[in-house]
């Protein structure tokens, strides 16, 4: 009598995860298979990439500004680390102070609230004084002069500027 199915015909039809299964294990008695030990290889280095990507592109600085997709920042030679700041945001002839929307005649009264918000949160430390002003570099020198005149009035003598690194 002749065999037509031999063992090499059965192995040949069946897949290497099928051959190493826990279920039916054909290579001995609950032996680990070595496909699972590679597909756990393949998530772990899929796992690998992600968190160095994550990690390269983590800002520890952080988003300070967000720049809208039609404004341009001015360019400078010398620039600082930007550091949290009240910003005053001019874009599409409306002004922002930490993203509220201020007229040119509330502007004062908004950074003199900004002020006595810090004083009471804040009691016994002088204020910083310190305003960064965002604005497109094509801005009119008045609108700019407004928000300027405005925070020194208001007691901030340190006026910043939102500029990119040349």
């Amino acid at each position: 009598m002749i065999k037509t199915h031999s063992i090499l015909q059965q192995t040949a039809l069946q897949s290497a995860l099928q051959a190493e299964s826990y279920l039916k294990p054909r290579a001995g008695k609950w032996k680990r298979a070595l496909a699972a030990d590679l597909l756990l290889t393949a998530l772990i280095d899929a796992f690998s990439i992600l968190v160095i990507f994550l990690l390269m592109s983590f800002s520890s600085t952080g988003d300070l500004l967000f720049i809208g997709k039609d404004q341009e920042l001015p360019k400078a030679a010398q620039v600082d680390l930007l550091e949290r700041n009240p910003v005053v945001k001019i874009e599409a002839g409306k002004m922002y102070l930490e993203d509220k929307e201020v007229t040119s005649d509330s502007i004062v009264a908004a950074f003199l609230e900004m002020r006595k918000q810090f004083s009471d949160s804040h009691p016994g430390q002088e204020y910083p004084g310190v305003v960064t002003i965002q604005a497109d570099r094509r801005l009119k020198y008045e609108a700019l002069n407004q928000v300027v005149l405005a925070a020194s009035h208001a007691g901030f003598s340190d006026v910043r500027f939102a500029v990119l690194l040349k």
